[in-house]
This record gives structure tokens, C-alpha cells and sequence, in this order.
């Protein structure tokens, strides 16, 4: 009984540090985006103009600008939602490893709850990132002049776009397998045996 006990509680660990990896690194990332939503529109003021260059370049800034306004400020909102949810589900992670005299049965619940409701949002998030680029390629023909081929820094926004789709479903799958997994029974009984043991 104790070498599948301790089997179980191995494998519970080491998904936990990917649990903490993954949210992490991704509440991380949303903030520094939802900071970067405020300053879009000033940032765009101060581009130099004066050579057709510069000007182009101004005018897919100012066009990246105008995709993003619609749900700017409900979009930073949802960022920082989604970064306070990650940070908790970090922190039920890392109780996973340290319980710190926490019943492992409470940890376990919560962080079922806290992974399912971060994949959730997460994938709002990116629907988010493909409402903005439908919006973006419907601005492309009043901001580039007929017969101009698309610009290397036009396709890098939508090879960007590309790259969020992946991350979106690398994170909110992650983070749906990690909630699927200590929902497991093998894990729930290693929780409540954990919880019998005297500490």
C-alpha cells in the first residue's frame, strides 16, 4: 500500500511544479499584456512620420490601435482576471508540494477548481485574440495602398496571432488535463490517506 501511496504522491508533485510552471509563467504574461492594452493609443502618437516607411508603419500601428479599441479596457479586465486566477491556481500548486498542515483533500479541491476556471478563461482570452485579428483584416485595405504587398511587420502581427492560438491551447488544455488528473480517484485516495497519516 505505501509503494503506490508514494508512487501516486511522486507523480502528484511533479505535476503540480508543471501546474506551477504553466500558471505561472502565463499570469505573468497576462499582466504585462493587460498594462501594454492602456498605453496602445499613446504609443501611436509618438511614431515619427515624414518618410513613406515610417508612415506605413504609422498607419499599422494606428490600425492595430483601432482593432484593439472596441474591448480594450474589457479585454484588460479579463487579463487581469485571468492573472489573479493563475496566481491562485500557483499557489494551490505549490500546496500540493508544501501543505503546510492544510488537509491535501482541500488543496485537491481546490485546485481542480482553480485549474478548470483558468483553462476557461484562458480560452476566452484567445477568443479574444481572434475577435481582434478578424477586425484587423478588415481594417488591412484602408491602411495599405492598392497593389502594396503586405508588410513584413503586418505579417509578424498575424504569425503572433498564429503563435497565442498555440499558447491558448497549450495552456487551457494543460491546465485542463492537471484539473482531470487530481480529479482522478487514484489521487483522491491519496489525498484522504495523506490526510489520515499524523503529521
Amino acid at each position: 500500500m505505501t509503494a503506490p501511496r508514494s508512487a501516486v504522491g511522486s507523480q502528484a508533485r511533479a505535476v503540480a511544479i508543471v501546474c506551477m510552471l504553466v500558471s505561472g509563467v502565463s499570469g505573468a504574461s497576462s499582466v504585462t499584456t493587460a498594462f501594454a492594452l492602456f498605453d496602445i493609443g499613446r504609443s501611436t502618437e509618438a511614431l515619427p512620420r515624414g518618410t513613406p516607411t515610417a508612415d506605413l508603419l504609422a498607419r499599422i500601428s494606428e490600425a492595430q490601435a483601432r482593432a484593439m479599441k472596441p474591448d480594450r479596457q474589457a479585454r484588460a479586465a479579463l487579463l487581469l482576471l485571468l492573472a489573479v486566477s493563475m496566481f491562485f491556481t500557483f499557489v494551490c500548486a505549490g500546496r500540493v508540494l508544501r501543505p503546510a498542515g492544510l488537509p491535501r483533500e482541500g488543496i485537491r479541491r481546490l485546485l481542480c477548481g482553480a485549474a478548470v476556471i483558468s483553462a476557461g478563461l484562458r480560452t476566452v482570452d484567445g477568443a479574444a485574440d481572434a475577435a481582434f485579428a478578424l477586425r484587423l483584416a478588415r481594417l488591412a485595405p484602408q491602411v495599405l495602398p492598392p497593389g502594396q504587398p503586405i508588410p513584413p511587420e503586418w505579417l509578424a502581427s498575424t504569425v503572433s496571432l498564429g503563435i497565442s492560438v498555440v499558447q491558448t491551447v497549450l495552456v487551457a488544455g494543460t491546465l485542463a488535463i492537471i484539473a482531470q488528473y487530481f480529479r482522478s480517484a487514484r489521487v483522491k485516495a491519496w489525498a484522504a490517506l495523506g490526510d489520515e497519516t499524523p503529521r
